[in-house]
């Protein structure tokens, strides 16, 4: 499983790109077709990302420290907008080069080339997406998971490519090129607005999913607790992070509250076992709410 990694994954990913990116620039060259030219550059950008990725997942991986007493994790989400951010901006040009290329009578060359570069990305990167994704869904990582829904378009639009510089070769319609090239531009900006969002989601402390908070809840609700108030939850990477205050009757001991607290967790980190859990419970007496503008929450079962 240690091939597995995100690590490995980035670099793998970096190696395959400055492979691809070798081949399309020249045959971009060659051939003079906008498309092949705007995948080398996305194959360009992909060595970057993938590199910085790298970088950032060694660094998300150190240990905590005084200054930093909750870790590195969010350094990876912000790798994840930036690289989303960049995805737009090549997506910008794409679009620009292919508007400018309309009015142009431009032919292309070396089409026969073209095709058969564009046939061998299609598989080199379809093993890659493959690969990602098994690495993704064994780490949960979200860069990974960016990575792979940038590689899986780079997939798509390789195959529009392909299909694009088919038609030229058989009909001469050369107007497909910059066309095509468009319509990659606006499929490239649509994933990275989704990579942007997910990473920018996970920087302001996005809470768990509805269905996760109601498995919570039924924990709660069926505990020895009288009720509870102010469940508040995160999750940043691997590390989820659930903070609640737990209302308790006044005749209750300190060392049996404080049992049935250690039971809610474990509980509750039995509902996805794969992540890290930090659970933080307030004891509080009902008597506090006796004399007091605030109210709780009463369990269903009491």
């Amino acid at each position: 499983m240690k091939f597995f990694t995100p690590s490995k994954a980035t670099m793998i990913a970096t190696l395959t790109s400055t492979f691809l990116v070798i081949v399309k620039f020249g045959v971009a060259v060659s051939s003079g077709s906008i498309v092949v030219l705007a995948s080398a550059i996305d194959s360009l950008l992909d060595i970057c990302m993938s590199a910085f990725n790298y970088f950032a997942l060694k660094e998300a991986e150190k240990p905590a420290n005084k200054n930093f007493n909750y870790g590195f994790t969010k350094i990876q989400y912000i790798a994840t907008t930036i690289e989303g951010v960049v995805i737009l901006g090549s997506a910008g040009y794409i679009f620009y080069e292919s508007v400018s290329r309309l009015n142009s009578e431009i032919s292309l060359n070396d089409t026969g080339v073209a095709i058969w570069v564009m046939v061998l990305s299609i598989i080199v990167v379809g093993c890659l997406v493959l690969f990602l994704n098994k690495v993704a869904k064994i780490s949960g990582n979200e860069v990974i998971q960016a990575d792979a829904l940038h590689y899986k378009s780079d997939l798509f639009s390789n195959g529009a490519i392909l299909v694009s510089l088919v038609v030229i070769e058989l009909s001469g319609f050369y107007l497909i090129d910059p066309i095509l090239g468009m319509l990659i531009a606006a499929y490239i900006a649509y994933g990275a607005f989704k990579i942007i969002k997910s990473g920018v989601f996970m920087l302001l402390d996005r809470a768990l999913d509805e269905k996760t908070q109601n498995h919570i809840l039924d924990i709660l609700d069926t505990s020895s607790i009288l009720g509870y108030y102010n469940l508040k939850t995160r999750i940043v990477g691997e590390r989820v992070f659930v903070v609640f205050y737990a209302v308790f009757d006044k005749q209750i001991t300190l060392l049996l509250a404080h049992g049935i607290s250690d039971d809610i967790e474990r509980r509750i980190e039995k509902i996805d076992s794969s992540k890290k859990w930090e659970i933080i419970i307030h004891l509080e007496p009902a008597e506090y709410f006796e004399n007091s503008n605030f109210s709780f929450i009463k369990r269903k079962s009491f």
